[in-house]
């Protein structure tokens, strides 16, 4: 088709929004301000909904050969005692949907195989939009412009698009800090088992990824000194922890793997829409890591515009697509910020409180509600 459409960002949602628009007859330019498409980064957790998703767009037999298949996530104390978990297999078995684990580097090369790599357009920083009433022209640094009728911001967090075209959102500080790395996966340890491990305002997850590889995050309340923490000191932190980290903390000391470090947070405020631009992934509804489901709410927002683009035009396509969105978004945005507080109470009685009521708690009770948030949207 002729539309002139601009994707911003060419991390996982920008990359699954072309996917879904060149499905449909579209041919939209995706610009990324790196030299290259991602390559970096750590792991990524994929839930039934992104698995459902994949699978209807033809993607699911790649991203199964690339990934670890999970069939269960345990919620542990630092001792390593279990004070919850999720059952993945059953969801598998009541919706032919599995969860897995990737490395980010294999996703995106999942997706961008699965789009025209011509018009991906590399080390193209945006330096300012100016809507004209219908159409929107576009300046970058390196000198080039162009004029597009449609806009798809999906660049992240620090959103270029969304401070060009919606002015300036805050971010919700969680004050939680974040040590992320991937190293191979020690011998005495189950490929098809992941874990979180909570401690005192502390946190470890260990989430096998497949090709040999184990992904493992580190939480802090921050307290100021985390970014110029070396790799002892983290390891210092956190070796009161027991269980599968101290097999993993004793190859990470030998091995010292490159420790990617960020303070988590989320958006002030929701913005989807705005005349002939909408926002995916990070850049319209970022939330924090708790749920496993950042990626996730990417892909699906990707994948409703591009329904939604089957039977209505693309500006009623874009004013749905806001519609129907917020709710989904807005609901795994607090209940992993709420999720993350009860994960870092400060108080030792409430975490001891904590963790008896997580353990008197049915299984069931707790199996459902992870479902309902997972796939029902």
């Amino acid at each position: 088709m002729d539309t002139r459409i601009l994707i911003v960002g060419g991390g996982v949602a920008g990359l699954m929004t072309k996917n879904r628009l060149e499905a449909l007859g579209y041919a939209p330019t995706l610009v990324e301000k790196a030299d290259a498409l991602r390559t970096s980064g750590t792991g990524i957790l994929l839930g039934a909904n992104v698995l459902r998703i994949f699978r209807e767009c033809g993607l699911e037999e790649a991203l199964l050969a690339k990934s670890q298949k999970l069939r269960e996530i345990r919620s542990l104390d630092y001792l390593g005692e279990p004070i919850g978990g999720f059952d993945l297999a059953k969801i598998e078995r009541d919706t032919s949907y599995a969860t897995v684990a990737i490395h980010r580097h294999d996703l995106h090369e999942i997706l961008s195989n699965s789009v025209d790599q011509d018009t991906i357009k590399l080390g193209y920083q945006l330096t300012q939009i100016k809507y004209n009433g219908t159409t929107y022209s576009v300046s970058f640094e390196n000198g080039e412009e162009g004029e597009y009728d449609y806009i798809i911001g999906a660049d992240g967090l620090y959103s270029q698009v969304r401070e060009e075209l919606f002015g300036h959102i805050g971010l919700r500080d969680s004050h939680q800090g974040c040590w992320r790395f991937v190293i191979d996966i020690p011998k005495d340890i189950d490929i098809t088992s992941s874990c979180e491990m909570w401690g005192d305002k502390k946190r470890v997850g260990i989430f096998p990824i497949g090709q040999g590889k184990v992904y493992c995050f580190l939480v802090v309340t921050c307290h100021g000194e985390e970014e110029n923490m070396d790799l002892d000191m983290v390891l210092d932190t956190f070796k009161g922890f027991c269980g599968d980290w101290q097999s993993i903390a004793h190859d990470v000391a030998s091995i010292k793997p490159e420790l990617i470090y960020g303070k988590l947070a989320d958006l002030d405020s929701i913005i989807l829409h705005k005349d002939r631009a909408i926002l995916i992934g990070d850049a319209g509804h970022a939330t924090t890591p708790n749920l496993g489901q950042g990626a996730a709410m990417g892909i699906e927002g990707a994948y409703l515009f591009g329904e939604l683009l089957k039977e209505h035009s693309i500006d009623k396509a874009m004013e749905l697509y806001a519609q129907k969105r917020y709710n989904r978004v807005n609901n795994i945005r607090e209940r992993s910020r709420m999720l993350g507080k009860i994960a870092h109470i400060s108080s030792p009685f409430l975490q001891g409180v904590r963790n008896f009521v997580m353990r008197m708690t049915p299984s069931s009770i707790g199996q459902k509600q992870f479902e309902n948030t997972i796939i029902d949207w």
